[in-house]
């Protein structure tokens, strides 16, 4: 059988050749074409089958038709074998081919009219190769796939950005939000490569304002085996179904109409493969947070079916059809649904009969009330764990979300029930209540309808609202079972330079003064505190818990982990890499089923580094982590350790009594002694 595709495959080259030059090219074609078979048979057994095929395409060339066409010939047979080569291997043929593509087309120009046709041609054949690969055939560089050959622009860049940086631009450590060197840390993490140091830190580690966390001379030994996991905390315990959350890190909330369907469905499925949960932000509950990534069908195995298709009509039947391959399901993750003033995806609504040319027709009327029925519809799905009533958000407190009519969709205006022809403003205030007491009263009525865990998210401002929360939950005895404290310094779509800039206080001073609140009351055992802001690295969740919460959400980190590159134009529905748009054009370039692995490596690494950091400082689990394990630089060369700063009133020295599950079991398959293994990628890169 491999002899007659030889023959064959020689003879059509040899067609190809005479209908391009006549017999000689025509013999050389179809030589060339039986060595390149020859060489994919022997290519594993004698590497020298390249160099050979090479000689032996030149000295051919040369003897039909001169050193000119033995030179060509030699070019051409030398990538085409080592595209066999590492496409067999690495299952990337780009380059080769394109390299391929490129000496022919310099031939034909140099053959036919003249040695600069001959430059021309081959310089657009490789562009128009390199451009239908980076638009059509790859999916693992966003940019690419948007801008096609502009794109590679920008890893060009990459590759001298240290030197440009380092003599001309700002520095590593300067860029905001996030500066570059924790860019780098969350892109090679999500990528699973090495994201270590060499030669020591560039943070200005002596810096006024800078934490360090206080190692102990006693590490915990990594021999031991249940320092690679960590007993699931319990949220709600007085529930009818409290949520068991396996690790203290989860993805924040981020709506779909921020992000996209695709960025959605990657950090959904990301979660699942993390172990973790999503919040879904005020956009309401969607089918892409429910059902996360479905891979596409691989191309060995569409061939496959094609084949046994083809064998079944050839036989007349006697061989059986095979059966129809189906697109793998990765799944959504565990979701804690957010509910904001808006209601989005939780509005009653009734049906309005309207007149139309063909006939009378009804039409969905929104109301702004709660739906009740539909809220404990979504809380009868064993994937949704908890709910969140937004209160605020650290980017705008005190001013609802909003979404530009840029983004905003035919399915997005159907889904939320909002005109397509104007911004989209959710209110900044609920309407079912409007003080600490009929708040009260609404989360009860939640939790008693859902049987599940109720939450606010709030942004600290005024100490009083903090404390009136503390004193009511002391004098019932109830109250929400978290509170997800949002730092002034976080991030959104779209928001007001003015709220942006100065509104609501930093994570690491919002956490201490709610958490000694609590303290002060005699509840902080009542509730589990939840850090957001500006949380990228595994030293800032550990620096966030033992300044006060029991765990941490991450929105920004994840989306850079998904492909991000800071554009900061995620107001503008013009996002470059497909995250945070609604462009079809913008968003066909983020691949959902690449991303997911990256979100779920990234929050994987940053398991793992929660783990090596207890270990350092000789506690075993995270809530044992207070302010004495911390100290702040207040001065030059004077520092103060944390909990003098933030002194604990209640005479605890940080002591938290939260409600842990049961140690889950060892397992070596998917842990190693530093915790979760990393997912493997074979080709990384954004």
């Amino acid at each position: 059988m491999f002899y007659v595709l030889i023959a064959a495959a020689s003879l059509l080259a040899g067609l190809v050749g005479y209908l391009i030059g006549g017999n000689p090219v025509a013999l050389v074609f179809t030589l060339v074409a039986a060595l390149v078979f020859l060489g994919i048979r022997d290519l594993r057994k004698n590497r020298h089958a390249i160099l050979t095929g090479t000689i032996l395409s030149g000295v051919l060339g040369w003897h039909f038709g001169g050193p000119q066409v033995g030179l060509v010939l030699a070019l051409l047979a030398f990538p085409l074998q080592i595209a066999i080569n590492d496409f067999r291997q690495r299952k990337n043929v780009l380059l080769p081919l394109a390299l391929t593509g490129t000496f022919a087309a310099w031939w034909v120009g140099w053959h036919y009219w003249t040695p600069v046709v001959g430059v021309v041609f081959a310089l657009l054949a490789f562009l128009l190769q390199v451009g239908v690969d980076d638009h059509y055939l790859q999916r693992k560089h966003a940019i690419r796939r948007n801008f096609p050959l502009i794109g590679w622009f920008r890893y060009g860049f990459e590759l001298v950005g240290d030197e440009l940086r380092q003599y001309w631009f700002m520095s590593d450590t300067e860029e905001r939000p996030y500066d570059r060197e924790t860019r780098k840390y969350i892109y090679r993490s999500a990528k699973g490569i090495n994201n270590n140091l060499g030669f020591g830190t560039v943070r200005r580690y002596r810096d006024v304002g800078e934490i360090h966390l206080l190692p102990s001379l006693y590490p915990i030994p990594e021999a031991i085996s249940r320092g690679n996991r960590l007993p699931p905390l319990v949220i709600g315990s007085k529930r009818r179904k409290p949520y068991y959350c396996p690790w203290p890190i989860n993805i924040s909330g981020m709506s779909w109409g921020a992000l996209s369907a695709e960025a959605v469905m990657a950090l959904s499925s990301g979660a699942r493969e993390a172990n973790i949960h999503m919040v879904t932000g005020e956009g309401g509950l969607t089918p892409y947070h429910l059902n996360g990534v479905v891979r596409r069908i691989p191309v060995k195995t569409r061939l496959s079916y094609w084949r046994g298709l083809a064998r079944h009509y050839f036989s007349l039947g006697r061989l059986p059809a095979p059966a129809q391959p189906v697109r793998e399901i990765v799944g959504g993750g565990r979701i804690v649904a957010q509910i904001g003033p808006a209601k989005f995806g939780y509005r009653k609504f009734f049906l309005d009969p309207v007149d139309t040319a063909s006939g009378r027709e009804f039409r969905k009327r929104w109301t702004s009330q709660l739906d009740l029925e539909k809220v404990k519809q979504v809380a009868e799905s064993d994937q949704i764990v908890a709910f969140e009533i937004k209160l605020a958000q650290g980017a705008k407190p005190g001013q609802g979300g909003k979404l530009p009519k840029e983004k905003i969709t035919a399915e997005l205006a159907e889904w939320r029930g909002i005109p397509m022809d104007r911004d989209c403003y959710s209110p900044n205030a609920w309407d079912e209540f409007h003080d600490v007491r009929s708040m009260f009263k609404f989360i009860m009525m939640l939790q008693e309808l859902t049987g599940k865990p109720v939450g606010i998210k709030i942004v600290v401002g005024q100490e009083r609202d903090i404390r009136d929360i503390a004193r009511l939950m002391k004098e019932t005895g109830e109250g929400p079972d978290f509170i997800t404290i949002d730092g002034g310094e976080g991030g959104t779509g779209a928001a007001p330079v003015a709220l942006a800039d100065t509104m609501g206080l930093p994570i690491l001073h919002a956490i201490p003064e709610v958490d000694t609140i609590l303290r002060e009351e005699g509840v902080r055992d009542q509730v589990v505190l939840i850090g957001s802001g500006q949380i990228a690295k595994g030293s800032d969740v550990a620096i966030a818990l033992a300044m006060g919460v029991d765990m941490v959400n991450i929105a920004r980190g994840n989306m850079i982990a998904e492909g991000c590159i800071m554009a900061r134009r995620c107001h503008t529905n013009t996002c470059p890499v497909g995250v945070a748009t609604q462009d079809p054009r913008l968003r066909r370039g983020l691949d959902p089923e690449d991303k997911y692995v990256k979100v779920a490596n990234y929050n994987l690494v940053l398991q793992r580094e929660l783990l090596m950091v207890l270990k350092s400082v000789g506690v075993a689990t995270p809530w044992e982590l207070t302010r004495h394990h911390l100290t702040v630089v207040v001065s030059p060369m004077v520092e103060k350790v944390m909990a003098e700063i933030h002194p604990y009133p209640d005479g605890s020295e940080g002591k938290r009594n939260v409600v842990l599950g049961a140690m889950p079991a060892d397992d070596p398959e998917h842990n190693d002694r530093f915790g979760p293994k990393l997912i493997q990628i074979k080709h990384g890169g954004y």
